[in-house]
């Protein structure tokens, strides 16, 4: 049972400070995703507010996290995706990254905003931007 219904959010604070860590995004790509005033997002991660069960569901699916991860367990299996500060991901691009940390911040916000959409496909999606690339080489 998630610890926010005891009147504390320090549970979920930190599994969203982790899930957003291990995606190595930042709390400005998490609320760009969102459409929301970091602000916002960082009173999520402070225990001031919670999200909504919607929006839990997003920033889980925006990081690549289960949503189970969210919420407390006795027996807690996602211990091993936890992070320390310094095994935080880099704040500089990687030449050949093979993590979203890794990338450019344009990148991210551009995979953080493709995770948030449910209305649109990852395929399509890509067709469009093969399209746009195509376009803009002919001109």
């Amino acid at each position: 049972m998630a610890k926010s219904l005891g009147g504390t959010n320090s549970f979920l604070a930190k599994r969203l400070r982790q899930a957003r860590l291990n995606a190595g995004y930042s709390q400005q790509n998490i609320a760009d995703a969102l459409n929301m005033n970091r602000a916002t997002y960082t009173y999520y991660e402070t225990g001031k507010t919670s999200p909504d069960p919607v929006t839990l569901g997003k920033i889980a699916r925006i990081c690549g996290a289960p949503i189970e991860f969210f919420f407390e367990d006795e027996e807690d299996e996602f211990s091993s995706l936890l992070l320390t500060d310094r095994e935080r991901c880099p704040k500089k691009p990687f030449p050949d990254p093979s993590k979203i940390g890794e990338l450019a911040s344009d990148e991210k916000k551009l995979i953080a905003l493709l995770r948030a959409s449910q209305d649109v496909s990852v395929e399509d999606t890509l067709e469009w931007i093969r399209r746009q690339l195509e376009n803009h080489q002919t001109k």
